[in-house]
């Protein structure tokens, strides 16, 4: 079972913020140095200062960005930026934006997801890395506060749980409202104990898979010992815009083996022509089976599949397990970046670019640089030059995620994008009674 529990939740004083607009930020792994300042820039009380301050060349051990977001949250809430609720509630959160030129509205409930009773029920699908676990533990530690909702998915295969939610949200008022880059987000809080027991007894009967936050969610296990549960943004699988996008590869090619590239290309996979960007993503869209990519250099737009031998020989005998062989991710990274550019004495053979994504390591220590836009992908492989070429991936079923994660196997870093991202500032979830 997954135990859920409301909570009394700090939020944002309109009176003394304004707009809620102006406070929220993405979680802090997507934020880049320019973002980081467009929202310093927003409000002097952006969470951004919390969840992921600035660095400053004088810093040390005791004035650094884990001492300056302690002493933020102590003041807001000493001045009453930040207030608390009188009742424990569980959170209804909405997201309205555009996909693929048509609005959605992804509904979601934020809640505390207690360690105890939910043992054994929260599948993973990331691997964690210790760099970003000290940071969040640095963070956590200063503060003593859930400031982000790890982002969950649990099945609703009747959609029971997602319509009594859509019920709510046509009864009652929202509690806050928010635009934020184009998209709107409204917030209720559910304090009836009918209707909270009615959502945690449903929640009762599910698994939930991590979406974004795997960092997050085993820093605050680990520190159970300050909070019993960590705050959680819980979307419904079946919800038709919980949106899971690909996350496309940008290489560098260097060196001598630049000229073998496309030789030892022509031998793998199959490439055929295509007129224009919008052509090729229609093509990979739609086009089953494993081993399909989309595929620019400076020699234009190719739809790449892989030839049927070569599957072959990399499924006989394959690297990683077998519910991982298959995936386009997989591939590329285990099975065709080594061999069309073998790495010399285990050095990088691809520059990797700057935040908010940068580098993800593959076999023989290549790197890329990444992102989910296709577009963007393009546009840094042309700043490249005859050297850049862009890898555009099909995004991985969610089933399949499931899958691969009831198996406790990760996927490979960077292999999904859950689309919209839950945004930071609209609840936090305090550890002390005050």
């Amino acid at each position: 079972m997954v135990a859920i529990a409301p909570f009394r939740a700090l939020r944002y004083n309109p009176d003394l913020v304004g707009s809620l607009d102006r406070v929220l930020a993405p979680p802090y792994d997507v934020i880049s140095p320019e973002e980081q300042e467009e929202l310093y820039q927003a409000s002097p009380h952006n969470v951004v200062r919390l969840i992921y301050g600035r660095r400053l060349p004088d810093d040390d051990e005791q004035r650094n960005r884990y001492t300056r977001a302690k002493e933020a949250w102590a003041r807001w809430r000493a001045e009453g930026v930040l207030i608390r609720e009188e009742q424990p509630a569980v959170y209804l959160c909405e997201q309205t934006f555009v996909w693929e030129g048509r609005p959605a509205r992804r509904l979601g409930v934020m809640a505390l997801l207690e360690f105890e009773g939910s043992a054994g029920q929260v599948l993973r699908h990331e691997a964690t890395f210790q760099g970003p676990k000290t940071d969040r533990a640095h963070v956590l530690e200063a503060v003593r506060a859930n400031l982000s909702p790890v982002f969950c998915v649990a099945p609703d295969p009747q959609r029971r749980l997602h319509h009594f939610l859509d019920q709510i949200t046509a009864e009652q008022p929202p509690l806050a409202t928010a635009r934020f880059r184009g998209d709107e987000v409204r917030l209720w809080a559910i304090t009836d104990p009918g209707a909270i027991g009615r959502i945690t007894g449903q929640m009762a009967r599910l698994s939930v898979l991590i979406a974004d936050g795997h960092h997050r969610f085993e820093v605050a296990l680990a520190h159970r010992h300050l909070s019993a549960s960590v705050m959680t943004y819980v979307a419904l699988r079946e919800d038709p815009a919980l949106v899971v996008r690909p996350i496309h590869r940008v290489c560098q090619v260097t060196g001598p083996m630049q000229q073998e590239w496309r030789k030892r290309l022509e031998a793998l996979c199959r490439l055929e022509p295509r007129g224009s960007v919008e052509e090729l993503m229609q093509w990979l869209n739609a086009t089953p089976g494993q081993g399909c990519f989309g595929y620019y250099d400076a020699g234009g737009f190719y739809a790449v599949s892989l030839r049927e031998a070569v599957m072959a020989e990399w499924l006989l005998r394959p690297s990683v397990p077998p519910a991982l062989a298959g995936l386009d991710v997989t591939i590329l990274h285990q099975a065709l970046l080594p061999t069309l550019h073998p790495a010399p004495q285990g050095s990088p053979v691809c520059q990797v670019g700057s935040r908010p994504w940068g580098g993800v390591h593959g076999a023989n220590g290549q790197e890329c640089w990444y992102t989910p836009d296709h577009e963007q992908a393009i546009e840094r492989a042309r700043q490249y030059g005859p050297q850049g070429c862009a890898w555009l991936l099909r995004p991985i079923p969610l089933a399949q995620v499931f899958a691969v994660a009831r198996e406790g196997l990760p996927l490979p870093q960077k292999s999904t994008f859950f689309y919209p991202k839950v945004l930071s500032g609209l609840v936090f979830n305090p550890f002390d009674d005050g």
